[in-house]
C-alpha cells in the first residue's frame, strides 16, 4: 500500500465511524409534555404545588440558573416490539430524570463548550420492549450547561450579560429505539481508530488494523446481518493480545466535581446527584466497573437531599465497587489553608468516611489543586494517609515534572508515596488516545509495571460513560495498548508500595508553575478564612479551660465545616463566579458571629463581671506585647492593669490606644479610672523614632530612611526607598482570576502619590503617620504605627480598589544580600532561592507564604509580615508583597472597593531562627481578644507549655472522647525541648494521631512532661481524666 493509497483508508475510517453513529438512533416519536418553572429548585416531594403547562420541542423554558419540572408522557408503537427503548433528552441544560413514581434514573447534560463529548442525552428505559407499554417521566431541570453559563471575558459595567447568559431549549424529548448492534460496532471502530492515531506510522500492527477495517467497512450495507460480519472480520483484529512489555493501567470510574466554580454550591448539590444516579446505573450494569468519589462533603449533600440514592451507595461500598477516596472534607486548596485547617480537613474527611462507610482511606486525592505545601506530607503521615495523588504540575508552565510515580519527602522528613496518573489529566475517555500516548510519557515505565487512569467527565461532574467502560473492556488485552484493568485506586497504591525502595525522591513543596494569582484574587475571601482560624483556635481554647460537658461540640463542629466548605480549591484561591462569594461572604461572617457569641457564652463562664474592668485574652504561646485599643467608652479613662500597675495610654482619633503585655495562653484585667487621657501631640515631621529605630518617609509615603540603633546598621539598601506602592498591568495570557503573567513586572502603571498633607501623632504608646494617596483610579489610606517599644513598623491600610486587569504590589529593598529567604508556611517555614540560576527559579516569580517572608543573612535581617496575604515575590533583595487584583473573569466583580490590610516592617539581628519574626508575625494575626465588663479570676490556662521553638498550636475536645487535644508544633525547624504541665495532677497525657484515633504511651501528669521534638514535628496529645474543670492558677 502506498503512501497516498494509505492516507485515503485511513481517512475513510473516522468519516464512516461518524456516519454509523447516526444510525444508533433509529427511529423516534416525541414525548408528550407539561413543564412547571421554578425560579429555584423545587424537590420531588414538592412537586404537586407548582402549575404545569404544555411544551414542545422548541420552546424556550427558562433563563439562567432558574429550574423546571417536566413530565413526559409516551407509548412504545406496537411496531417497535423487540427494541431497545430510550429516551433522547435534550434541555439545553442539566437535569436529573425520576421515574413515574419518582425513583432517580439518570442524570443528563446538553454538554460543555470544552467538550461536545461530555453530554449526556441517552436514558435507557426497556432493555426488550413488548410494544404498547406506556412510558412516564419526571425531569428536573437546570438552566445551566455542565459548566455554567456562557459568558464574556471582560463584561462591561452595564452590560445586561455581565454575569453570563443562558437561554434554556427543549431540543429533544424524543422515545427511540436503540441498535445495540450498531453501537457495539461503533466502538469496536473507535478503539481501532484510535490504535491508528497513536502507533508508529511503519509498524504492522497498525498497517493491518487500517486493512482489515477497510475490509470490514467494504462488507457494510446498513443490514443487521452486515453489521455482524463486520464485527467478525474486527473481531480478528481486537483479539490479537497485548505484549508482555505494555504495561497495565488500573482504570477507575472518576468524576471530579467542583465543590463550586462556575455554578454555585447549591447546584452542586444536584450535580452530585446526577452524577451518581449514573454511576449506580452503570455499576448495575458492568459488574467489573469500579467507581470513585472522594470529598465526604458531597456525600454529605446525597444523604440530606437523596437519601434513597445514598443507600444505593452505602451497598456497592460495602460491595468494594464503589470507593470512597481522598481523606479531606473538600479537595481544599494547600498554599492559604493553614496547617490546623488542613489537619481538619482530614480529620472531619476521615471520621466521615469511617462511620459512615466503615472505610480507612488511605489516600489524599487532589488531582486539580494548585500546588502543594512542603508541610503536607507530615500532616498527611500522622493522619493515617501513605498515598498521595494530583496531576495538576502537569500543567507546569516552564518545567516538565520530572516523575510520575515517587516519594515526596516534607518539610520534616515525612514521606509519602505521590502518584501522577501519567494520562496528565482526570478526565480521561480510557481510549487509545488517552492510554497510548500516558504509556509512553510514564517517566517509571523502565521499573513500574502499570499506572493510574482516572477516566470519565470531570469538573462539573457525569463521570464516565457506558461508552469510556465498553472502550475499556476492549482494551484488557489488545495489542498497541496497555491492558486495561477496572480496580480500586487503595489497591493500586498498595502495590506501588512493593517498589518505594526503587522510587526517586522529591524533597520540599510541590510547586505549580501556574494560576499564581490565586494567592492574591477575591481576597475578602482570603482575608475572612484567616480571622476565622484565628477566631476558632481562641474559641476552642477558651472552652477547653471549662468542663467538657459545657463544650459546644455541635456549634463548633458546623462552623467549621462551614470553614472547610470555602476552603475548596476554586473557592479561597478567587476563582469562582460572582454567585459563588456572595455565599462564601454570607457563610463566613456568619461563622465569625457564631464565634463571637460563643466567645460570649466562655466568657460568662470563666470571668466575674465588672463594669469598670476588661479582660484581654492571648491565646499565643508567647508573651502577647504591643498597642491595642480599648472599647469607646474608655478613651476619658486613665488604665491599670490587675496588679495595680499604670498602663501608658494615648487617645489617638478618639480611641484609646493602650501599650500592655500579657502572658503566654493567658489573661489581663484592665481596670479604667477617672482621669483625663492624654491626646497624641501633633507633629510637623515626617520622622518615626523610638530608642530602636528611626523611619523617615518622603511626602508621598515612600521609606527613604530606615536605620537600626541597637544594630548601628541601615536597613534600607543604599539609595532605595521601601513601602513602594506600584500598580501594574495585569493581563495574563490565560486564566484571568487565576494567573500572574511573568511579563508584568516590565508594565508598570503608577505608583502611589500623596493628595493630602500627612498627620503625625506622638504619644507614650506609638507614634503614627497619615497619608492619603492616589494611585490610578483608586485611593489608598495609610496609617503607620511604630510602637514605643517595638522596631517593627505597621502599615495598617484601607484601599478603595477601582481597576480593572491591575495588581498592587508594595516592594522593600534592604540592606541584605542572602541567597534564600524564608516564608512561612503551614506548620513551618521553607527556604527559596532569591536569585533566578535556573529555569525552576524563574519560573517561582510569585510564591505563597503566610504571615511573613524573611531575608536574613548570618547576623542580621529584614522580615515583611502581613495579616492577610499570601503572594509574596523576594528576588535579589527586594521583598516584595502583592496586595490586590483586579481581574474580571469569572467574576467581574472580583475584589472591586473597599480593603483594609496590614503588612509590616520588621528589621531584626540574627537570621529568622534567632530572631522574633515567628512570634511577631503570629501576633500580628492573632490580635488581643477583649471581653468588656469582666475580670480574671486568673492569669493563665490550665495548661502550660514552655520551650523555645515550641508552640501549643490546638486545644480543643476530642471529636469522639471526652478528653482535651494538646497539639503541639516545633516552629524553627531545630530539635526542640521542653515542658508541659496540665493544672490537673491527676490527669494523664496519652500521645495519638491527628485523627485521635490511637493511643500511643500513657504519660501521668503528677509532675511535668518533658517534651523533645525533632524539627517541624507535630505531636498530638490526649489529656484524659478530669483536666481541671475551672481555669488554672
Amino acid at each position: 500500500m502506498n503512501p497516498n493509497e494509505a492516507k485515503i483508508r485511513i481517512t475513510r475510517i473516522p468519516r464512516f465511524i461518524d456516519r454509523i453513529v447516526n444510525q444508533i438512533i433509529k427511529e423516534t416519536i416525541p414525548f408528550s409534555a407539561d413543564f412547571a418553572w421554578c425560579k429555584t429548585p423545587v424537590p420531588f416531594s414538592d412537586i404537586s404545588g407548582l402549575k404545569f403547562q404544555p411544551i414542545k420541542e422548541g420552546d424556550v423554558w427558562g433563563q439562567a440558573w432558574e429550574s423546571a419540572w417536566f413530565h413526559l408522557k409516551g407509548k412504545v408503537p406496537d411496531s417497535w416490539k423487540g427494541q431497545k427503548i430510550v429516551a433522547r433528552l435534550d434541555f439545553s441544560g442539566e437535569g436529573l430524570v425520576y421515574s413515574g413514581d419518582g425513583r432517580i434514573i439518570h442524570g443528563i447534560t446538553n454538554g460543555s463548550v470544552f467538550k461536545e463529548d461530555f453530554a449526556r442525552d441517552i436514558v435507557h428505559l426497556l432493555d426488550t420492549c413488548k410494544g404498547g407499554e406506556k412510558v412516564g417521566l419526571w425531569i428536573e431541570t437546570a438552566a445551566n450547561g455542565l459548566f455554567g453559563l456562557f459568558t464574556e471575558p471582560d463584561p462591561a459595567s452595564d452590560s445586561a450579560n455581565r454575569y453570563g447568559h443562558f437561554e434554556a431549549k427543549v431540543n429533544s424529548i424524543k422515545l427511540c429505539t436503540f441498535d445495540d448492534a450498531i453501537w457495539a460496532l461503533w466502538l469496536d471502530l473507535k478503539v481501532l481508530n484510535e490504535l491508528v492515531n497513536n502507533l508508529p506510522e511503519k509498524s504492522v500492527r497498525r498497517a493491518r488494523i487500517i486493512r482489515t477495517v477497510n475490509e470490514a467497512i467494504d462488507i457494510y450495507n446498513d443490514s443487521r446481518e452486515s453489521v455482524d460480519e463486520c464485527r467478525e472480520v474486527l473481531k480478528q483484529i481486537l483479539d490479537i493480545p497485548a505484549t508482555s512489555s505494555d504495561l497495565s493501567v488500573t482504570a477507575i470510574g472518576h468524576a471530579h466535581i467542583d465543590t463550586a466554580w462556575l455554578w454555585p454550591v447549591q447546584e452542586t448539590i444536584r450535580k452530585c446527584a446526577r452524577t451518581f444516579s449514573n454511576q449506580i446505573a452503570l455499576l448495575d450494569k458492568y459488574p467489573d466497573y469500579v467507581f470513585g468519589a472522594s470529598q465526604p462533603q458531597h456525600y454529605a449533600f446525597v444523604k440530606q437531599h437523596y437519601p434513597d440514592l445514598y443507600e444505593k451507595i452505602k451497598e456497592y461500598v460495602k460491595q468494594g465497587r464503589w470507593e470512597p477516596q481522598g481523606g479531606m472534607w473538600v479537595e481544599a486548596d494547600c498554599n492559604i489553608t493553614s496547617g490546623e485547617s488542613l489537619i481538619r480537613q482530614i480529620l472531619h474527611g476521615k471520621n466521615f468516611f469511617k462511620d459512615e462507610f466503615g472505610v480507612n482511606v488511605d489516600n489524599c486525592w487532589l488531582p486539580d489543586v494548585f500546588g502543594f505545601s512542603a508541610s503536607l506530607p507530615q500532616i498527611l503521615r500522622k493522619s493515617g494517609i501513605d498515598f498521595f495523588l494530583t496531576q495538576k504540575l502537569s500543567w507546569n508552565q516552564v518545567n516538565e515534572f520530572p516523575h510520575h510515580t515517587f516519594k515526596w519527602r516534607g518539610i520534616d522528613g515525612s514521606e509519602v508515596i505521590a502518584h501522577f496518573p501519567p494520562e496528565n489529566n482526570y478526565n480521561s475517555q480510557l481510549g487509545p488516545d488517552f492510554l497510548v500516548p500516558a504509556q509512553e510519557r510514564f517517566k517509571e515505565k523502565g521499573f513500574l509495571d502499570e499506572f493510574l487512569s482516572l477516566f470519565g467527565v470531570g469538573d462539573g461532574g457525569g463521570g464516565p460513560k457506558a461508552e469510556n467502560i465498553e472502550m475499556g473492556l476492549r482494551q484488557h488485552n489488545i495489542e498497541g495498548s496497555p491492558k486495561v484493568n477496572f480496580g480500586k485506586a487503595d489497591v493500586f497504591f498498595h502495590r506501588l508500595e512493593e517498589y518505594k525502595d526503587g522510587l526517586e525522591t522529591w524533597v520540599g513543596e510541590l510547586y505549580f508553575e501556574l494560576h499564581r494569582g490565586t494567592l492574591t484574587s477575591q481576597t475578602r475571601t482570603k482575608t475572612a478564612n484567616r480571622q476565622l482560624e484565628s477566631r476558632l483556635r481562641a474559641v476552642e481554647f477558651l472552652w477547653s479551660c471549662l468542663s467538657l460537658d459545657e463544650y459546644p461540640a455541635d456549634q463548633l463542629d458546623a462552623i467549621w465545616k462551614k470553614v472547610l466548605i470555602n476552603q475548596f480549591h476554586d473557592i479561597l484561591p478567587g476563582s469562582s463566579i460572582t454567585k459563588v462569594y456572595a455565599v462564601t461572604k454570607k457563610e463566613q461572617r456568619e461563622a465569625l458571629r457564631h464565634c463571637d457569641t460563643l466567645l460570649d457564652k466562655a466568657a460568662e463562664r470563666l470571668f466575674d463581671t465588672d463594669s469598670d474592668s476588661l479582660v484581654l485574652f492571648n491565646c499565643l504561646h508567647n508573651e502577647w506585647s504591643g498597642v491595642v485599643s480599648l472599647p469607646p467608652d474608655w478613651k476619658d479613662c486613665l488604665v491599670r492593669d490587675d496588679s495595680g500597675n499604670h498602663i501608658p495610654v494615648q487617645l489617638e482619633d478618639e480611641k484609646l490606644l493602650a501599650l500592655v503585655s500579657i502572658p503566654p495562653y493567658g489573661f489581663r484585667t484592665l481596670t479604667k479610672y477617672e482621669g483625663q487621657s492624654i491626646d497624641s501631640q501633633i507633629q510637623h515631621d515626617l520622622v518615626l523614632e523610638n530608642d530602636l529605630v528611626q523611619y523617615e518617609f518622603d511626602s508621598d509615603g515612600k521609606l527613604i530612611k530606615a536605620y537600626d540603633k541597637r544594630s548601628e546598621r541601615e536597613i534600607l539598601a543604599a539609595g532605595k526607598a521601601g513601602n513602594v506602592l506600584t500598580l501594574y498591568d495585569d493581563h495574563p495570557n490565560d486564566w484571568d482570576a487565576w494567573d500572574i503573567a511573568c511579563f508584568y513586572e516590565k508594565h508598570i502603571i503608577d505608583r502611589a502619590k500623596s493628595v493630602e498633607v500627612c498627620k503625625h501623632t506622638r504619644g507614650d504608646v506609638c507614634q503614627v503617620l497619615q497619608f492619603t494617596m492616589k494611585i490610578g483610579q483608586s485611593n489608598i489610606m495609610q496609617k503607620i504605627v511604630l510602637p514605643a517599644n517595638s522596631c517593627r513598623l505597621d502599615f495598617r491600610t484601607k484601599v478603595d480598589w477601582n481597576e480593572k486587569h491591575k495588581m498592587l504590589r508594595v516592594a522593600f529593598p534592604v540592606n541584605i544580600r542572602a541567597e534564600q529567604a524564608s516564608f512561612d508556611i503551614q506548620y513551618g517555614y521553607v527556604k527559596r532561592n532569591t536569585h533566578r540560576n535556573t529555569s525552576w527559579d524563574q519560573a517561582k516569580f510569585e510564591v505563597a507564604a503566610h504571615r511573613y517572608a524573611d531575608l536574613s543573612d548570618n547576623n542580621y535581617g529584614v522580615a515583611l509580615l502581613n495579616d492577610c496575604k499570601y503572594g509574596y515575590k523576594v528576588h535579589d533583595n527586594i521583598i516584595d508583597l502583592n496586595l490586590l487584583r483586579a481581574p474580571t473573569y469569572p467574576d467581574p466583580d472580583a475584589d472591586q472597593g473597599s480593603h483594609e490590610f496590614t503588612y509590616s516592617l520588621l528589621p531584626h539581628d540574627g537570621d529568622l531562627i534567632h530572631a522574633d519574626v515567628i512570634q511577631q508575625a503570629a501576633q500580628l494575626n492573632h490580635p488581643l481578644i477583649i471581653f468588656s465588663g469582666y475580670k480574671a479570676k486568673s492569669t493563665t490556662a490550665p495548661w502550660k507549655l514552655e520551650g523555645d521553638g515550641l508552640s501549643l498550636e490546638a486545644v480543643k475536645k476530642a471529636e469522639k472522647e471526652d478528653c482535651l487535644i494538646l497539639r503541639i508544633v516545633e516552629t524553627k525547624g531545630c530539635h526542640s525541648s521542653g515542658k508541659l504541665s496540665v493544672a490537673d495532677k491527676q490527669a494523664m497525657l496519652v500521645e495519638t494521631s491527628l485523627m485521635e484515633w490511637e493511643d500511643d504511651e500513657v504519660i501521668t501528669c503528677d509532675k511535668t512532661v518533658e517534651l523533645n521534638l525533632k524539627p517541624f514535628e507535630i505531636r498530638t496529645y490526649k489529656v484524659r481524666h478530669g483536666i481541671s474543670q475551672r481555669q488554672g492558677t
